[in-house]
Parts: C-alpha cells; structure tokens; sequence
C-alpha cells in the first residue's frame, strides 16, 4: 500500500479541477433542476445532493468504483448499463476515457480504453494500492465539489456560500465512505428517480451552459 501521504498527492490530482477529465462542463441534471425552480437556494442544493449521495447516482458511482477496486467482474457493463438517461452515459464514459488516456500517459499505467469514470478511478487506485477508502471519499468529495460549482455559477451561490454547503455535506461524505468500502454489487440502489427525469430533460434543453 502506498503511504498515506503519497496517496492523497495522488488523489489531489486526480481530482484537481486541472486534470483533464472535464468535470467542469457537466452538470449531472442540475442544471435543469435549477431552470425548472427546483432548486433556489443553498438549502435546496445541499438537499438535493444529500439525496444524489445516498440513494442516486452518488451512491451507485461509489459501489461500481469499490466493485472495479476489488476486480469484481462485469463491473463497467452493469454501470453503463444502469446509466439513467443518454446524457448521464454520456458524461460518465466521456471522463472516464479521459481519465483512462491521463492515467496511462502520466503515470504510466496499462488500464484498458472505454471504462467509465468510477470503474477507471477504481482500477487506477487498486493499481497504485491506494486505500480504498481515502479513494472514496476523495472521488465523492470532487462529485459533491462538481455540483455545488454549478450551484454557485446557476441560482446563484457566492463561492463562500458553496464552501460552507460542502462543510455541510463533508460529515455525509465521511460516511458514505466507510459505507461504500464494505458494499458489493448487490447494493445498488435507485431511489433518486426525479434527478434521473431531469436529467432525461436536459437532453432537450435549448439553452445550456454544460453539457449534462
């Protein structure tokens, strides 16, 4: 196992707004809550994403990753496949080949093209033996960091306020961590069912500012 200090170094630039994997341009369907009067406010935002952590997407992404991590089989198939909408398919194979051609190049890695995003963080943290764990709780801390970015650029949010919505949410973050070290496949959930028909909408937005 890599030192711990080594390892959140690591983990810092994989998930710097910097490495390129273009979290940035997606929104995850928020943009389209928030266009819809959704969400107006902090509170609403940290609600939402409190919800995306423990029954959507944000769950499911930390039990394919845990799952990629152990070498389970099948792993990138079912995530594909559980994708909730084409703009959700979209944005995870779209990071996740980017992460793959950074990793390789970089660090000097061998993982194979067309995994998806939380399928390629877990093979390249198993690769780097890296804990499972602080890989987690790295990866959900940049997913919760990405959605209150469109927070503060939407309803709007100062960038103060968007830090305090994350110290709110870092105790969720923390948990949902040690949970999801533990987990297998057979805990996939599905409960965030409005993120996911909003996010089928965004597809048809005329007017957007990210792609998701």
């Amino acid at each position: 196992m890599q030192n711990q200090s080594d390892s959140i170094m690591i983990l810092q630039a994989w998930f710097s707004p910097s490495f390129p994997v273009g979290a940035f341009s997606y929104s995850h369907g928020l943009e389209s809550a928030i266009n819809s009067g959704f969400i107006k406010s902090s509170n609403d935002l940290v609600e939402w994403i409190k919800h995306l952590l423990k029954q959507g997407s944000g769950w499911n992404d930390g039990v394919f990753l845990s799952a990629a991590y152990n070498n389970e089989p099948d792993v990138n198939c079912l995530c594909l496949s559980l994708a909730a909408s084409r703009e959700r398919h979209l944005e995870t194979s779209e990071m996740g080949s980017a992460f793959v051609r950074a990793v390789n190049k970089v660090y000097g890695l061998e993982l194979q093209e067309n995994l998806t995003y939380p399928v390629a963080v877990g093979k390249a943290a198993r690769e780097f033996k890296i804990d499972l764990r602080l890989t987690l709780q790295s990866f959900l801390q940049s997913f919760v960091n990405n959605l209150i970015h469109v927070g503060i650029r939407i309803i709007p949010i100062g960038q103060e306020t968007g830090q305090d919505c994350l110290f709110q949410l870092m105790p969720n973050i923390k948990s949902l961590a040690e949970k999801l070290a533990n987990s297998s496949l057979y805990d996939l959930r599905g409960g965030a069912f409005f993120a996911d028909l909003l996010s089928m909408q965004h597809e048809y937005s005329e007017q957007r500012i990210f792609r998701t």
